[in-house]
């Protein structure tokens, strides 16, 4: 891959992810959530969140992980970096906080895989309190 392929894909793959982002930001105002920060950063941690949501009686943590769909193409959780990283920064989050950690996804990954059992294992020990899927999400 050539750096002229290199940018044009890591363009893409930014435009994606921002558009995504869009919609989990409008999911949450859906869930009725009034105030909603961008890029929250937790000091200390090294990590941030793509938003952070309150609402009068709720504040959630929210990651967005959404790429492309089509041919040859990993998006959401069928990406194990995808939800390697959103496990990490949940695991560092919560090292220093007690927060409601929910990460958003642009497609479910395939039962059984390792992306699968990453979801489910972070699930059960509280790393991720919630999973979300934005599955109609298409460029």
């Amino acid at each position: 891959m050539n750096r002229s392929s290199i940018k044009d894909f890591q363009s893409e793959s930014k435009r994606i992810g921002d558009e995504f982002e869009e919609l989990v930001y409008k999911d949450l105002l859906n869930r009725g959530f009034s105030n909603i920060d961008r890029d929250y950063y937790f000091v200390g941690s090294g990590c941030e969140v793509d938003f952070r949501a309150h609402s009068d009686i709720r504040f959630e943590y929210v990651e967005a992980k959404g790429g492309n769909v089509g041919e040859g193409k990993r998006p959401g959780a069928q990406r194990t970096d995808n939800v390697k990283k959103a496990i990490a920064n949940g695991a560092l989050i919560k090292t220093f906080n007690d927060i409601y950690y929910v990460v958003y996804f642009s497609a479910k990954p395939e039962v059984g895989s390792y992306s699968d059992e990453m979801i489910n294992t972070a699930l059960k020990h509280k790393i991720i309190d919630e999973v979300r899927y934005l599955e109609r999400f298409e460029q």
